[in-house]
C-alpha cells in the first residue's frame, strides 16, 4: 500500500522512468529508427516554439502502439513507424498528437489517474469506477483535444494539416483486415468522428 501510495506522489520525471524500465524491459528501443524519427519531433517542437525538450523512441513492441509518457518521452511501436515509413506527414501527425498530450498536461494526469485507480483497489468498485470514467469519458475529450492540437501543430510545421484524418483511414482500413491494432484505439472516440472533426479543424 505504502509503494501505491509514493507512486501517486511520485513527478512526473520519476514516473516516466520507472515506466519506460518497465517497456524498454519487455521490448528493446531501436536506436537507429528513434534517431530517424527524432528529426520529425524537433521539427514540430520547433516550428511551434514549444519549449519542452521532448524526445521520440522506438522499441520492439509486438503491439501496434503510441504513447505519450508523463514527462518528455514518446513511445512508437516499430510497426507503428514501419506503417508509416512512406508517409512523413502521417508519421508526424502520430509524434504532434503524442506531443500534445504532454504539452497540453494530459500524459500526467493519465498516469496520476491510473496510479490513484491502483490505490483505490481496497475499495474495487470506487477504482474501477474512476478507471471508466478516464478511459472513456475523460480520454474521449483528450483524444479530440490532442488531435485538434496535432493538425495545428503539423500545419505549423509545414506538414500537411490533413495528414491526421488521412492517416486514420489508413488506421481504419487496417484494423478491419488484421484486427492487430484495436486494442491501440480501445481508449479513443471512433475513428469515423475523429475524422470528421479533423476534416473540420482548421
Amino acid at each position: 500500500m505504502l509503494s501505491m501510495l509514493w507512486e501517486f506522489f511520485d513527478d512526473p520525471a520519476t514516473i516516466e522512468s520507472r515506466l519506460l524500465g518497465k517497456l524498454l524491459k519487455e521490448s528493446p528501443e531501436l536506436p537507429d529508427w528513434s534517431s530517424a524519427v527524432q528529426p520529425v519531433l524537433t521539427r514540430l517542437l520547433a516550428s511551434n516554439q514549444i519549449q519542452r525538450p521532448m524526445v521520440s523512441r522506438v522499441l520492439g513492441m509486438k503491439e501496434f502502439n503510441a504513447l505519450a509518457l508523463p514527462h518528455t518521452t514518446i513511445v512508437l511501436a516499430e510497426s507503428l513507424v514501419e506503417f508509416c515509413r512512406h508517409e512523413r506527414d502521417q508519421l508526424a501527425f502520430v509524434l504532434a498528437h503524442e506531443a500534445a498530450h504532454i504539452h497540453l498536461g494530459h500524459a500526467k494526469e493519465r498516469s496520476r489517474a491510473n496510479a490513484l485507480a491502483t490505490l483505490l483497489r481496497v475499495n474495487p468498485l470506487l477504482g474501477i469506477g474512476l478507471k471508466f470514467f478516464f478511459d472513456r469519458a475523460f480520454s474521449r475529450e483528450q483524444e479530440f483535444e490532442a488531435d485538434r492540437t496535432a493538425a495545428t501543430l503539423c500545419a505549423n510545421a509545414g506538414y500537411a494539416p490533413q495528414a491526421g484524418a488521412a492517416f486514420l483511414r489508413r488506421l481504419g482500413i487496417f484494423a478491419s483486415s488484421t484486427g492487430c491494432v484495436m486494442q491501440f484505439l480501445s481508449t479513443h472516440p471512433p475513428l469515423q468522428e475523429r475524422i470528421m472533426q479533423l476534416q473540420q479543424t482548421k
